[in-house]
């Protein structure tokens, strides 16, 4: 009786211990499975804790490459190195034994070619500036006004019209008088009115150019001398906005913006 209850409880023993072997593996595997998800979604740090707990339930040293791997793409050469070196120990003449090696190799070479990274210079702040008593500040000085210049444009536009009108004036008058002049010397006393008509069309022209020569010097003197110093600053003084001074010789317009 006793000894049918030890045979009992030995296979009890054995079959408690290939459940909890099979149950590790699985485990094993499901992280596996799970760090290989996170490898390719780049959560490296996840992808890490999952590999090495699944290196710590099976012991299986395949695991170390994908625990190199993730090493190597965070830049943590030194680690992969370290995991590709343990790999190369449990299996030294394994499946993957050379092509191991071989990244081993490349691995220490990127290592030594790497810049090692110097610690930045501890940078001092400055002391604070001394605080002084603030004086209250005079107050600035208006600014001097812009002196404007009388407009003297519509004067000079008058006076060239009117000395335009002069010139012609003086051009139609002599060649009124030369027409007249051969009309008298070719059928005076007889003339007809067509003899006399290209003169009397100078002579017309000439009066009408005379008018407007005498206009238009009137006008230039009188906006000439109506335009002053004070209409200008006026009309400055209200920017943006469309100003109309009348003055008993002269108007002025002005738009400023």
């Amino acid at each position: 009786m006793a000894r049918s209850t030890l045979w009992a409880l030995a296979v009890l023993l054995c079959m408690l211990g290939v459940a909890s072997a099979q149950t590790a593996d699985e485990r094993a595997k499901q992280h596996f499975e799970s760090g290989v998800a996170y490898l390719q979604e780049s959560d490296y740090d996840s992808a890490l804790r999952a590999f090495e707990k699944a290196y710590e339930l099976s012991g299986r040293p395949e695991v170390l490459l994908n625990i190199a791997t993730v090493h190597e793409r965070t830049g943590a050469l030194a680690s992969a190195i370290a995991a590709l070196e343990k790999y190369l120990q449990t299996k030294p003449s394994g499946e993957h034994s050379e092509t191991v090696a071989a990244r081993v190799e490349n691995l220490k070479r990127r290592l030594a070619e790497k810049p090692k990274e110097e610690p930045a210079p501890q940078v001092v702040p400055p002391p604070p500036p001394p605080v002084t008593e603030s004086k209250p500040q005079p107050a600035p000085a208006p600014a001097p006004r812009d002196e404007v210049s009388p407009n003297r444009v519509p004067a000079y536009v008058a006076l060239g019209i009117g000395a335009v009108a002069a010139g012609g004036a003086v051009l139609t008058g002599v060649l009124a008088k030369g027409e007249h002049d051969d009309a008298k010397g070719n059928c005076s006393p007889s003339c007809s009115d067509d003899d006399l008509s290209s003169g009397r069309a100078l002579a017309l022209t000439s009066t009408i150019l005379t008018g407007v020569a005498i206009v238009g010097a009137g006008v230039g003197a009188v906006l000439w001398f109506g335009t002053d110093d004070s209409s200008q600053r006026a009309m400055r003084t209200r920017p943006g906005r469309f100003g109309l001074r009348l003055a008993p010789t002269s108007a002025h317009a002005l738009w400023q913006f």
